[in-house]
């Protein structure tokens, strides 16, 4: 396996020359003069077919910043809010009333007494 922190050796930092002849019936080729002197002739459209394909490939991550996390958060947090608001207020056109009424507890409180000691119990629903 080759050391990625070694530098190119010669043969690999000469890029190859090249050039795009035709022919005699007008179809182009690529002509490619490889560093050991030998000439390659490629037709033009699979040299670029093979020069559009990818030859690195992305990394895709579903990692996301804290502070992109946190706005999120805020603003689905005010979006049920306004929401519930808007709701209300809809409700409140279309003649229907939400009203939260809060309701007292019902006790019912007991008083019992023997001698000198006395004692009170409530009871609520």
């Amino acid at each position: 396996m080759p050391n990625p922190k070694a530098l190119p050796t010669a043969a690999q930092a000469t890029p190859a020359k090249l050039a795009v002849w035709a022919d005699q019936a007008g179809t182009p080729y690529l002509v490619q003069q490889q560093p050991d002197g030998s000439t390659t002739f490629t037709p033009l459209e699979t040299a670029l077919a093979q020069a559009q394909t990818p030859t690195t490939s992305e990394r895709v991550t579903t990692y996301r910043e804290p502070l992109n996390t946190l706005l999120l958060g805020v603003a689905v947090v005010l979006g049920f809010v306004l929401g519930g608001y808007l709701l209300g207020f809809f409700a409140g056109a279309a003649g229907q009333r939400v009203v939260l009424v809060p309701r007292s507890p019902l006790c019912d409180t007991q008083r019992s007494s023997f001698l000198f000691w006395s004692s009170e119990t409530k009871e609520c629903n």
